[in-house]
């Protein structure tokens, strides 16, 4: 057994609190176009998973706050096929199965956190399924598996010798990002963060548009997906290789206009995932991937060129510092949040940039379609961009794919449409005006939200204003109890003395995952160990007392 990485632990503790989300389920279809021997195929994607310790990796030692891992030697794999050839309404039924693929649970406890499934379509026309866990999957690890699969099947297919390309192990990877050096690095880029978001307001709201939340965050989402065609990525890149910097930060530039214009917010705090992949683990597949907190501040009389260098430097920066795990960032800067919801960013900005493998192999095309919607949202906000050339594996000319998963507790699909038809205009704007000041582009297209006057503080407190009143207060005289079980794992937990009935938790320095090591202190005391959104749900000993009460089998139940 060996521990979970930081990451790890993140996704782990939203299947406790919400164990219905598919939010870290990771669904792509790969196309195949031509002859394909599907015995081979499946071969190859069985042989992969022996080679990939992630792959084979389950959760065990659930009797611990925080569970460990272990790698199983060998797993029974079932690859599924369906000929779908003659079905009718062929279309329906393959919506169906992909609707199975990505929804089915996995059961945490089993290896493999994977699953693939193979559709025939047509004589010379195959898809493949693949979905993964988040606790085994990042979108870099995807590609170098599907690279891994498919390098076999040309090798066999072509009558050739495979040899695959040597990694060390994903418990190698573990080893080594809890190790004492890697640690000491970790610490450096969590005081350089520390630094850098000082008196950042970290959350970006949408007052003219998004709801406020006023309930757990239940991960409940929607999806919006968007094509740029080839001719106007063609222009950005021109206009981002002119001024110095790149696409995607010229993207990332525009979606924090587009933020700044809808928040009033000049100030902005927009997550961005990482590949967070030491030196050597290139090849690695697992779940490395860090999101990051990348701070922007934007000027709207400056000129378009000089945003986007800004944000090229901001990424640059983000990179070196990309270690940090968001769970010590939140306990450094002394942040807390009610419910699941992550303080340090709401809104996350995010590119594919993995080219998709090649495959040699005559007479056979493949490409792929990734970020399939899952119904459900990690955060209010997020963009996920693939450029065509990825999804194809060529240089041909593509243009771009975005996805926008949102929060439905925050917007409605109107909402999104929106945004996502504000991105493409501000970046038709920028690409033919980069010399501009960002805040005069397409300003009638586009305009400022009516609020745009208003500073964060002016907006945050309008939103506390707008949330509803806090929990009910427990039965009289419940508040008088000394030293109840909640409030002693309180004082256990948080390490105080100075805890009272009332204390939030979140308030009082604690954080999302210390809620499991609370859970099972308070097992300890109180003989149950209560689910995990209580504590999200109601966050002071006093509430959970009465919650725990209300909740707890009784003994006539357990037996």
């Amino acid at each position: 057994m060996f521990p979970l990485s930081a990451q790890q632990q993140i996704v782990w503790l939203q299947h406790q609190t919400v164990p219905d989300s598919r939010a870290y389920y990771s669904s792509a279809v790969v196309n195949f176009h031509g002859r394909v021997d599907s015995a081979v195929l499946r071969k190859s994607v069985v042989d992969a998973v022996g080679r990939h310790d992630a792959m084979r990796l389950r959760i065990c030692d659930l009797d611990s706050p925080v569970p460990h891992q272990e790698i199983v030697e060998q797993v029974s794999l079932d690859i599924p096929e369906y000929d779908l050839r003659g079905v009718e309404e062929s279309e329906g039924r393959r919506a169906e199965l992909l609707h199975q693929q990505m929804h089915t649970e996995f059961d945490l406890q089993a290896a493999p956190l994977a699953r693939w499934m193979m559709v025939r379509l047509a004589d010379d026309h195959w898809q493949l399924f693949m979905t993964e866990h988040h606790l085994v999957h990042d979108g870099r690890s995807t590609v170098a598996f599907l690279r891994d699969v498919l390098a076999q099947y040309a090798a066999e297919e072509s009558g050739g010798s495979f040899l695959p390309v040597g990694a060390p192990s994903y418990q190698e990877y573990v080893a080594h990002i809890t190790s004492d050096e890697y640690r000491e690095a970790v610490a450096a880029s969590v005081e350089w963060w520390t630094e850098n978001l000082k008196d950042a307001a970290f959350l970006v709201e949408f007052p003219e548009l998004a709801e406020q939340r006023s309930e757990l965050f239940d991960y409940r989402g929607g999806q919006y997906r968007q094509s740029l065609p080839a001719d106007l990525m063609a222009e950005v890149r021109t206009a981002a290789q002119r001024g110095g910097h790149t696409v995607f930060s010229a993207m990332l530039a525009v979606y924090a206009e587009l933020c700044r214009r809808y928040s009033g917010q000049h100030d902005l705090v927009i997550g961005m995932p990482m590949a967070n992949c030491p030196a050597r683990f290139e090849n690695t597949v697992g779940m490395m991937v860090n999101t990051v907190p990348v701070r922007l501040v934007i000027d709207p009389s400056a000129p378009c060129s000089e945003v986007g260098v800004d944000a090229l430097a901001a990424i640059f920066e983000a990179v070196d510092h990309e270690s940090a795990p968001v769970q010590d960032l939140v306990k450094a800067l002394g942040l807390s949040g009610k419910g699941l919801d992550n303080p340090l960013f709401n809104v996350t900005f995010g590119m594919h940039d993995r080219p998709f493998p090649a495959v040699d192999v005559p007479g056979l095309t493949v490409d792929m379609q990734v970020a399939l919607s899952t119904r459900s949202a990690r955060f209010d906000l997020s963009v996920f961009v693939t450029p065509g050339a990825v999804l194809h594996g060529d240089e041909g000319e593509y243009g771009y794919e975005l996805s926008w998963d949102y929060s439905t507790q925050r917007f409605d699909s109107d909402d999104v449409e929106l945004i996502a038809t504000g991105f493409e205009t501000l970046l038709r704007a920028y690409a033919a005006n980069p010399l501009e000041p960002i805040g005069s582009l397409a300003l009638a297209e586009v305009a400022p939200s009516p609020r745009a006057a208003q500073t964060a503080p002016e907006v945050r407190d309008a939103v506390e204003e707008a949330a509803p009143a806090t929990p009910p207060r427990p039965a009289a005289g419940q508040e008088d109890r000394a030293d109840s079980p909640w409030l002693v794992a309180f004082r256990d937990i948080l390490e105080r003395d100075d805890i009272d009935e009332q204390t939030d938790f979140f308030q009082a320095g604690g954080y999302s995952l210390l809620v499991p090591k609370l859970l099972s202190r308070y097992a300890s005391l109180s003989g149950w160990r209560p689910p995990t959104s209580l504590v999200f749900e109601f966050s002071s000993p006093s509430e959970l007392e009465a919650a725990s009460a209300a909740r707890r089998p009784s003994a006539a139940d357990v037996r």
